[in-house]
């Protein structure tokens, strides 16, 4: 049983949303027993309530192509843009619709890229982790992890199978998070599999930084933080860097294409973003811009902590750490993982703007090539390198 002090917290993220699903909850389990035989091996696949583009979508996508005859759902809400996508590949239902959670309390695998890829996250987080129901998960990830999660350790999260892409993460979950070994599968992402044979933009350019919890979540403003977005130090230094003098130097001498892509979580804000924005830099929606697309065409990348630069990694491309916000960051969001920002071959991190700069328009002249021993740790990490994710999870899963 979790703390009932843990939960006091979370109830701070409660929405209204939230409670109305207790009725199509409630519904669906009245209509369980009479389901049972018709899911009992169903693979009930999905990402977030409105998405059909990251690992959720490409496993569904290859279990339809290589798998056929494994009955797989997809739930997602039909008003999304990326609806008709993934219906012409198979069965889908609608995201927290009775039917949705009669299929999650009948199926065989509950498998997604979200934590809380479920009908309803809070109700299914309190059912499962108070042991009253156990749901057969199988988390594909969101990214690779690299930073101590505790929302992902075993006292907070059930899982029967976590997908993990290099030794480091495979060990780190088994060792840090305290689950069993066999658990913990070295797969490789789903969507890591569609990264090979990329066709680059020629001087297109990524900047993408991740979320902040207290902007967004309740549960974790802190004071001493400035948890006013409008008002905040993220706001402030990610649009010093957009409307910086130099990048619009750089912009017209390098003939740059500049993309400002913010975390799905901070998407919200992109209004905020666009206030004085430069006509040369595009800030892209989620809605109208696939992320995937974004990264395969792209030269290189400018992020802080964002678990997404390892796609460009995995693509042999250069990043850049602009991490301003340290020591906060650490403390009141993510603490220190395995990864070390400050010492990897894979990019350069810094906390004030004109080293970024300066470290960019260098990979700009040296035309994105990326270091030797960027190279030799390339194929240090990645185990696997190769198109048979997908595949591999998928045998992994038939063994659980």
């Amino acid at each position: 049983m979790i703390s009932f002090k843990y939960f006091l917290n979370k109830a701070k993220d409660v929405k209204i949303s939230d409670i109305k699903a207790i009725f199509p909850m409630m519904t669906a389990l009245f209509a369980v027993p009479f389901y049972k035989s018709k899911y009992k091996n169903t693979w009930l696949i999905c990402e977030e309530p409105k998405e059909a583009r990251d690992n959720g979508y490409w496993f569904f996508r290859k279990m339809r192509e290589n798998h056929p005859d494994q009955h797989c759902i997809y739930a997602i809400d039909k008003s999304s843009v990326d609806y008709a996508k993934v219906k012409n590949l198979g069965e889908v239902i609608q995201y927290g619709s009775i039917r949705h959670w009669i299929v999650y309390f009948t199926c065989r695998h509950n498998i997604s890229s979200q934590k809380g890829g479920k009908p309803n996250a809070a109700l299914c987080s309190f059912i499962e982790l108070n042991g009253f129901y156990n749901a057969h998960n199988v988390f594909l990830q969101h990214g690779i992890a690299i930073n101590n999660l505790k929302w992902m350790h075993s006292d907070c999260s059930k899982f029967d199978m976590i997908v993990a892409s290099v030794p480091l993460e495979k060990n780190f979950i088994s060792d840090v998070f305290g689950y069993k070994k066999e658990i913990v599968k070295l797969t490789g992402l789903p969507r890591f599999d569609n990264l090979h044979n990329v066709v680059v933009k020629k001087n297109r350019i990524i900047i993408m930084p991740t979320w902040r919890q207290w902007f967004t979540l309740k549960s974790r403003r802190q004071s001493g933080l400035q948890n006013e977005f409008a008002e905040s130090e993220y706001l402030f230094k990610w649009k010093e860097l957009l409307q910086s003098e130099k990048l619009n130097y750089l912009i017209d001498k390098f003939q740059l294409e500049v993309i400002f892509y913010p975390h799905r979580n901070m998407q919200r804000y992109l209004e905020k973003f666009c206030e004085g924005l430069n006509s040369k830099i595009v800030a892209a929606s989620w809605e109208e811009y696939d992320l995937q697309d974004l990264l395969k065409t792209s030269e290189m990348m400018i992020t802080d902590y964002s678990s997404v630069f390892f796609d460009m990694i995995y693509m042999k491309k250069p990043i850049i750490f602009y991490q301003f916000d340290r020591e906060d960051f650490r403390k009141f969001q993510y603490e220190q993982g395995y990864f070390n920002y400050e010492n990897t071959p894979f990019g350069k991190s810094y906390t004030n703007l004109s080293s970024v700069l300066e470290e960019f328009q260098k990979i700009v002249e040296n035309e994105f090539k990326c270091t030797d021993d960027f190279t030799r740790a390339h194929k240090e990490y990645f185990k696997f390198y190769d198109t048979q994710n997908c595949e591999r999870i998928f045998k992994a899963i038939c063994g659980i």
